[in-house]
């Protein structure tokens, strides 16, 4: 994930998709999840997992480029704050 990002997003229409999987995987999904976003590079316990996990990995990367993008324009804004209040 990102350098510094303390917080992701789970969507809730991840349950249908979870629903259908028995507690043992939804625990190791949940787990390798978790992996994923701190950077620990997982490799999916099943190719079951592999598959389900999937979208969720793709979503979390369309959501990391629109948080990249926020900052950028929030680090833009900021400094033409900054002269605006210091430049006259």
């Amino acid at each position: 994930m990102a350098k510094d990002k303390k917080s992701v997003l789970l969507y809730c229409d991840v349950i249908h998709t979870v629903e259908k999987l028995s507690d043992i995987n939804a625990g190791l999904l949940f787990k390798h999840y978790l992996r994923y976003i701190n950077d620990l590079n997982p490799e999916a316990p099943s190719e079951l997992l592999d598959i389900v996990f999937e979208p969720i990995k793709q979503q979390l990367k369309r959501d990391l480029r629109q948080w990249e993008e926020k900052i950028e324009v929030r680090s833009a804004n900021g400094y033409l704050g900054n002269l605006k209040r210091w430049n006259n």
